[in-house]
């Protein structure tokens, strides 16, 4: 329904269809949690989807198997394991930062403000 409005509109539109499994909350068990984002991916491709994200996938196996699994793009999130070189070999489609430079500036200026209140002591 979205794609059809989208298109009746002459709106240009990618649906990036969000997984979540790897989420704590998602109540999936953790050796269960790639399979689910595999089996997900492909409904949400087969639903219209042009892309699948799976937020908080952080191995880079478990992306190597989604990407393999999933016919289609799959979104990437970069962390200490998926550097950007790591998820391009590992055929991932399209990157996302999500929210680490927002989180790693607050942490910057709280460091800042901490020496700042050290130093007037």
């Amino acid at each position: 329904a979205v794609r059809a409005a989208a298109g009746a509109a002459g709106v240009p539109l990618v649906l990036n269809a969000r997984v979540d499994v790897f989420l704590p909350p998602s109540g999936i068990p953790e050796p269960d949690r790639t399979a689910e984002a595999i089996r997900r991916g492909r409904a949400y491709r087969e639903a219209g989807a042009d892309c699948v994200y799976p937020i908080g996938m952080s191995a880079a196996d478990d992306v190597g198997r989604l990407v393999e699994g999933v016919p289609g793009p799959v979104n990437g999130n970069t962390g200490p394991a998926l550097d950007l070189d790591t998820l391009a070999s590992l055929g991932v489609a399209r990157v996302s930062y999500g929210p680490r430079f927002h989180r790693g500036g607050l942490a910057a200026m709280r460091g800042a403000l901490a020496e700042l209140r050290d130093s007037l002591r």
